[in-house]
């Protein structure tokens, strides 16, 4: 079956490469599927790399895998006491995870410590080495990553945040609505501010600068997260759902939702695409662009350079 699976996708890329590219030619990102590996639930949380790059890390359920990057296969598990609704890699072997009112930090495989949250955890991010959690009233909270103790709170005029991303002393949340607020950590003063022309459907980090998207457009904005202005756009064949690109934005990696996943090069090239993965999928891309990892339902696949 895996065989199978890998040949068709080489049968698929090979007259694209030539196409685009150039005969001969190689391609320069992740596209080459070296693993993948099922897990008991559907994988509802978008997978990430662990900080010291060891590991892909997947919540399924109540559990959070810990997935080696040469093969796919699963070295560990972390099981909790109850479903995972947000992940993130903290400094080193440490990653956090929330389950309902609870914060989890991780060191490796074992839990180093826990909190009660005053609501339920939506989503997080880091900023540093610190986590910020998005509560279910709109409330962010930012913890010590060294021992999870409260270090402040933030509580918007609207509570309507629906996503929420983190860099060393600034976080960036955003509104369905498209409104873009930069906040800086830990005092949580306001530093910009932006409004896109349509609802807002994602934030994510690309290292030191901030990508997004809204359905009023089919292209990924690229921004620094101090400012919030626009400096690039990577253009679509449709609007995308979600985006991962590596920290010098060489390349993006969007889910478009009628055409699989699409890569789309600085110089505004579609270089790769393919609906091998069909379309209800998280992508993210690891920062020294030699691995990605797509899920599909319950399976996540390991692609590598």
């Amino acid at each position: 079956m895996y065989a199978k699976a890998r040949l068709t996708l080489i049968l698929f890329l090979l007259p694209l490469t030539g196409c685009v590219l150039g005969a001969g030619e190689a391609l320069i990102f992740p596209t080459y599927q070296e693993g993948e590996t099922s897990f008991p639930l559907k994988v509802e949380v978008p997978p990430l790399f662990s900080g010291n790059g060891n590991y892909g890390l997947v919540a399924s359920g109540d559990t959070l895998y810990h997935m080696e990057l040469r093969h796919g296969r699963i070295h560990g598990k972390t099981p909790v006491n109850g479903e995972i609704t947000a992940i993130a890699a903290g400094s080193g072997s440490n990653s956090f995870l929330t389950h309902g009112d609870t914060l989890v930090l991780l060191s490796g495989f074992d839990i180093a410590a826990t909190c009660q949250l005053s609501g339920t955890g939506l989503a997080m991010t880091v900023c540093g080495t610190d986590p910020v959690i998005l509560l279910d009233d709109g409330t962010l909270q930012l913890y010590s990553g060294a021992d999870l103790s409260l270090i402040g709170s933030f509580t918007p005029e609207d509570p309507s945040v629906t996503c929420i991303q983190g860099f060393p002393g600034i976080v960036t949340i955003g509104y369905q609505n498209g409104t873009m607020l930069s906040l800086s950590i830990p005092s949580f003063s306001e530093t910009a501010s932006e409004k896109a022309n349509g609802s807002l459907l994602f934030l994510a980090g690309a290292g030191e600068k901030l990508i997004f998207a809204c359905d009023a457009w089919n292209e990924v904005a690229v921004c620094l997260p101090q400012d919030l202005i626009i400096q690039e756009m990577f253009t679509f064949s449709e609007t995308p759902v979600s985006a991962s690109s590596d920290p010098e934005i060489s390349c993006v990696y969007a889910v478009c939702p009628s055409s699989g996943l699409q890569v789309c090069l600085a110089n505004g090239e579609i270089a790769w695409r393919t609906d091998e993965f069909g379309r209800d999928i998280f992508v993210v891309l690891s920062d020294d662009r030699e691995k990605a990892l797509v899920t599909e339902g319950n399976t996540v696949y390991l692609l590598l350079r």
